[in-house]
């Protein structure tokens, strides 16, 4: 643990420029590890956690869940979360 650690300050900024206030509001951050799609159900890995349509993560209320997206409801906002395509490393043919 450190102690006092917000009495230090940094020594190379400049004269007269003060550290700016901490927002209010804090940001959520969402990451779409992957989904689920089967005819009955349809289900999502978010932060971590299994979710589906109407249940909610952090927050933000899932609204649909697609192969390679899931839409949020966050906010007043709608979010797009998409899946990174997977990339499949191949070994490097001796000719």
């Amino acid at each position: 643990m450190m102690q006092g650690a917000a009495a230090l300050e940094d020594p190379m900024r400049p004269p007269g420029n003060a550290a700016a206030p901490s927002s209010s509001r804090s940001v959520t951050r969402f990451v779409l590890s992957s989904t689920l799609i089967a005819r009955e159900r349809r289900s999502a890995v978010i932060n971590g956690r299994n979710v589906g349509v109407g249940e909610t993560v952090d927050g933000a209320r899932v609204i649909e869940i697609l192969p390679a997206q899931v839409r949020l409801q966050h906010q007043g906002r709608q979010l797009t979360l998409q899946l990174l395509p997977v990339a499949v490393k191949k070994p490097v043919s001796a000719e």
